[in-house]
């Protein structure tokens, strides 16, 4: 109910604005009018086009990203050194402003290359500290009672390990990947790769095609929200322990097909 509520009144300011201190320049067209220019844009040859290539694009890099992240706190866990050895240079990450790095590896990678580059700049740093704080929040107790009974190491990862980490794997994939969409399409906007969204943007934008260019930006805004959905259910299912929803509902499924049987 709130969360319509929120929505209806971010409807309405942006209608606001768009007849009152947007209307005569045309920056911000109307809720009704960006329905119709979106509509417009799905109908073209390059809609689906950019969206594929900068999925693409984030889906390769937040992949490597999330790999990195979790090879490096896993070792660092085992060697601290590792860890301290690191510090310095997530922290250089994650300080850095994101433009100051687009535009050093303008140069460096070139534009086929650096949203990707980027992203991983970005991205990694907030992966790594998830991971390094799954593994801390492991139950001691339950790796020492493992030892004691002598169970081997693949029966401790997947007894202990991973369903203790689950909640933090999948807050830094859904944090992770919604802040790696928007990195990418920033980088896109500025490298220019063909047919991506960043790029049809900044198209629009220099011909001062102001309504298609937010358009755009709404439907990056629908993208990354889509994305976001599906890894939300996607964890709903990986951990139906936590959601008590999900529990009824298999309960009534089971019900059912024993009174069907």
């Amino acid at each position: 109910m709130f969360s319509l509520l929120s929505f209806a009144l971010i409807i309405a300011v942006w209608w606001l604005l768009a007849e009152t201190s947007f209307k005569q320049t045309g920056v911000i067209p109307t809720p009704a009018d960006t329905l119709r220019i979106i509509g417009e844009e799905i109908r073209k040859e390059s809609f689906f086009k950019a969206i594929f290539s900068t999925l693409k694009s984030s889906l390769v890099s937040f992949l490597i990203s999330f790999t990195a992240a979790s090879a490096l706190a896993v070792l660092s866990a085992y060697k601290k050194f590792v860890g301290y050895m690191l510090s310095p240079y997530i922290a250089l990450c994650r300080s850095m402003p994101t433009m100051a790095l687009v535009l050093i590896l303008l140069l460096s990678v070139g534009s086929k290359l650096l949203p990707i580059a980027v992203a991983f700049l970005v991205v990694f740093p907030l992966c790594y500290e998830n991971m390094r704080a799954a593994i801390a929040e492991t139950d001691k107790s339950l790796i020492t009672m493992a030892k004691v009974f002598r169970l081997s190491k693949i029966r401790q990862i997947t007894g202990i390990y991973i369903p203790s980490m689950l909640p933090f794997i999948f807050s830094s994939i859904i944090a992770g990947f919604g802040l790696n969409i928007k990195v990418v399409i920033s980088a896109e906007v500025m490298g220019l790769p063909s047919m991506s969204i960043g790029y049809l943007m900044l198209s629009a934008r220099q011909s001062f095609d102001f309504g298609v260019s937010f358009a755009w930006l709404v439907i990056s805004v629908i993208l990354s929200l889509i994305c976001e959905g599906i890894l939300h259910f996607v964890s709903r299912l990986c951990m139906p322990y936590k959601y008590p929803d999900l529990r009824i509902l298999k309960k009534f499924l089971k019900i059912n097909n024993l009174k069907k049987g």
